[in-house]
C-alpha cells in the first residue's frame, strides 16, 4: 500500500478578522494558487489516491478538495477526526487497514503529520521531517500498515512540486 502525506496549504492568519476559531481558517488567493500547482506536481509523478482523507479543519479540507479536483476527480474526500491537530496514529494505520484501495492520501497539519510520518516509519525511531504548507511525501508499505513498517519513497517540498507542475 502507498501513502501520501500531506500539509495544507498557505492559511490566513490566527487572528485574522471574522475567523472565530482555528479550524475555520481558510487558505488564502496564494494559498489556493500554490495547492493548485503542487497537485499538478503531484499528478505529474503519478500519484493517483483511491481515497483522500482529511482533517476537518477548513484549510485541510480546502487542500484536500483542491488536490482531489486535479488528481482524482472523481474521488470523495473523506473526514478524519484522527487527522485534526493531536490526533492519534494508531487511529491512521486502522483507517488504513480498512482502506480497500491501494493507494491513499491524507491531508493535515504539523506537528502532527511529521509525527505521525516518523510514527510509521520508525515506531518511534529520533529524526525530525519538515513539510513546508502544500509538501507532501510517499510512504509505502509491503504488507499491512503497520507503525514502523513503511518505507519513504519520496519527500518533496512545496517549490519542488511546483517546479513539476505543468508549465
Amino acid at each position: 500500500m502507498q501513502l501520501l502525506v500531506v500539509r495544507h496549504g498557505i492559511a490566513q492568519e490566527r487572528g485574522t478578522p471574522g475567523v472565530r476559531s482555528d479550524a475555520d481558517r481558510v487558505l488564502t488567493d496564494e494559498g489556493r494558487r500554490k495547492t493548485t500547482l503542487a497537485a499538478k506536481g503531484l499528478r505529474a509523478v503519478g500519484c493517483a489516491p483511491g481515497i483522500i482523507g482529511t482533517s476537518p479543519y477548513a484549510r485541510a479540507a480546502e487542500t484536500a478538495e483542491i488536490i482531489a479536483d486535479v488528481l482524482a476527480s472523481d474521488r470523495s474526500v473523506e473526514t478524519c477526526p484522527f487527522l485534526e491537530p493531536g490526533g492519534d496514529v494508531d487511529d491512521l494505520v486502522d483507517w488504513l487497514r480498512d482502506c480497500d484501495d491501494e493507494s491513499a492520501m491524507i491531508v493535515g497539519h504539523m506537528p502532527d503529520l511529521a509525527e505521525m510520518t516518523i510514527v510509521l516509519l520508525t515506531n518511534g525511531g529520533d529524526f525530525d521531517m519538515q513539510f513546508k504548507k502544500a509538501a507532501a511525501c510517499c510512504l509505502e508499505f509491503d504488507g499491512p500498515p503497520a507503525l514502523g513498517m513503511a518505507r519513504l519513497v519520496w519527500l518533496m517540498q512545496p517549490r519542488q512540486l511546483r517546479a513539476l507542475a505543468d508549465p
